[in-house]
């Protein structure tokens, strides 16, 4: 998607008057900031102004630049989410460079063992979740899910510089905070597989089941059940647990995997045979099939409370994404239903 030409010139212009004494930049950059926070090219600017900033302002002039804005939260985000890409690219230095930023809007601290004193949703069907099933008497504040993440990200640097004591620390206080989160159980289940501890990874990836509410959530947990049958050389059912996440994500991992069992185990396996009996071989080795329906219910009755209410938009997204889960051809017909009431009552 281009930036349009107007955004263009004000994204140049910004450029061409930062000044020169470095004592006036901070100011400047909260002028601009605040100047366009409600504009249509918030986004544009935003993201290239917090670039200036880290190349402009020490972290404590950071910290006064952002205690001054109308609106602090879409810098901090535009930093994390450059932090987050050059994380991506194994660019740990750089990554390191620009989360120093943002570590003070970070929530909580790692280092804390005591209970946690708030929690962190990275969605509201997650906060649901817990508030249902998981602590139906909490009192806890909910905070907002950008600290959370600042920290989440702390954890993979650390956990991709090796540095896995430190990185199962920030993680497991991170589960404690974000209760309902794959996201974060998926790296604790990473860092068992590397000690080699299955049982543990085991017993993390059967939360990953119990939280799943997206489909590549879903189909990692099978993969990674596929990895501890594989290391337990019990070929059929792991296999079969690979085979089951493509119902929900087409992964690589699946056909590397499977050659490899092939490969170690001389056993070329029948497909069909395991797809058509994968219902009972899952049962039988205590593996969920299919999603939670604890979650997909939940989904439908908030999609049924927002459409009562008549937030159509809502509803649909949250049958959408059971739909993608359940696979139901009758939320499908649900969700075209609000779609065409949507376009006959001229929503969009």
């Amino acid at each position: 998607m281009t930036i349009p030409e107007s955004c263009e010139k004000i994204l140049q212009e910004i450029q061409e008057n930062i000044p020169e004494n470095h004592g006036f930049i901070r100011d400047y950059l909260i002028d601009q900031t605040n100047r366009f926070s409600s504009h249509q090219c918030q986004k544009e600017i935003t993201k290239a102004i917090s670039s200036l900033a880290i190349q402009s302002l020490s972290t404590e002039e950071f910290q006064q630049y952002i205690s001054h804005l109308i609106q602090p939260e879409p810098i901090i985000q535009a930093v994390l989410d450059a932090a987050t890409f050059f994380l991506q690219e194994k660019k740990f230095q750089k990554t390191e460079t620009y989360l120093d930023y943002i570590l003070p809007y970070a929530n909580g601290n790692p280092k804390e063992k005591e209970d946690v004193a708030f929690v962190s949703f990275r969605d509201f069907i997650e906060y649901a979740y817990y508030a249902m099933y998981l602590n139906p008497e909490s009192e806890l504040p909910v905070y907002p899910y950008l600290g959370t993440e600042i920290l989440f990200v702390l954890g993979k640097i650390c956990a991709g510089k090796e540095k896995r004591s430190r990185a199962f620390a920030i993680f497991t206080y991170l589960a404690r905070v974000s209760p309902v989160n794959d996201e974060i159980l998926f790296e604790i289940a990473e860092l068992y597989r590397n000690k080699g501890e299955l049982e543990d990874y085991r017993k993390i990836t059967n939360r990953c089941f119990t939280y799943a509410w997206r489909p590549e959530e879903l189909a990692h947990a099978y993969r990674n059940m596929g990895y501890y049958f594989t290391e337990s050389r019990d070929y059929e059912i792991a296999i079969t647990c690979y085979l089951m996440g493509t119902t929900w994500e087409e992964s690589p991992v699946t056909a590397r995997e499977i050659s490899y069992i092939t490969e170690i185990s001389g056993i070329t396996p029948d497909i069909s045979d395991l797809i058509s009996h994968g219902h009972k071989l899952l049962e039988k080795n205590d593996v969920p099939f299919g999603p939670n329906p604890e979650m997909t219910d939940l989904m439908i009755q908030y999609a049924k409370e927002c459409k009562d209410e008549g937030d159509f938009f809502e509803a649909r997204k949250y049958l959408s994404r059971a739909k993608a889960l359940q696979l139901s051809d009758d939320l499908e017909k649900q969700i075209t239903s609000i779609e065409r009431f949507m376009e006959d009552s001229f929503i969009f």
